[in-house]
């Protein structure tokens, strides 16, 4: 776990520790960790928005509730987007799906409603986040995660803004900058280990441009 500018970041263990303190609602979890929905985003996805083969999920509407009420419209962004699957999910997904209409939703609660936010901390997240050791943990924080899994895969700022639904690419900068910039380190580190392979391949030193040589 890493935090950053108040935002919590999990490992690939502690997502899985999590999912699986879930119980039934594992892949929810899952999905929340690694796709990056927001909590409406996943209450409202239904089967027809899931193209398995592809490894994609269409993410065109989100529900909340607004004084007691629910409130079907489109994600925060007013904007559809294409949302990546990993290859790891598919086989759990098949199987939420499994025997459901097109229209239906995938994720319910146990007595077959429309998932809602206070009710599934009450009775899953917070007892499961409490069980291995993060009881501090809202389920908004694994948006955060999956931004930051992206990234150390080497998702770059577009692709980040893709994911999550940001209006701009800009705009995930501002939310990620510390991601980002953490990130530096690691290009630092390829381009001198890609530089070094060049030098023994070539067989030749590498040579610095200084000033004073730029100038002959």
């Amino acid at each position: 776990m890493v935090q950053i500018a108040g935002k919590t970041f999990l490992s690939h263990q502690e997502v899985n520790a999590l999912a699986q303190a879930s119980g039934d609602y594992r892949v929810a979890v899952l999905l929340l960790s690694y796709c990056g929905l927001r909590w409406g985003e996943l209450a409202a996805l239904k089967v027809c928005r899931v193209d398995l083969p592809r490894h994609r999920l269409s993410d065109v509407e989100a529900v909340s509730k607004v004084r007691g009420k629910l409130i079907w419209g489109t994600p925060k962004s007013h904007q559809a987007r294409s949302v990546p699957i990993p290859g790891f999910l598919v086989d759990d997904l098949t199987v939420a799906m499994a025997g459901k209409a097109p229209d239906a939703l995938i994720f319910v609660s146990r007595r077959g409603a429309v998932l809602r936010n206070l009710n599934f901390r009450r009775d899953v997240f917070d007892p499961a986040a409490t069980a291995v050791g993060l009881d501090w943990l809202t389920p908004h924080e694994l948006r955060h995660t999956a931004a930051s899994l992206a990234v150390s895969a080497g998702a770059n700022a577009k692709e980040v803004q893709r994911m999550l639904g940001h209006a701009s690419a800009a705009m995930t900068l501002d939310v990620y900058s510390g991601l980002f910039e953490d990130d530096l380190d690691g290009v630092a580190e390829r381009l001198d280990a890609d530089a070094r392979v060049y030098s023994m391949c070539t067989d030749s030193p590498i040579v610095l441009l200084t000033a004073e040589s730029a100038g002959r």
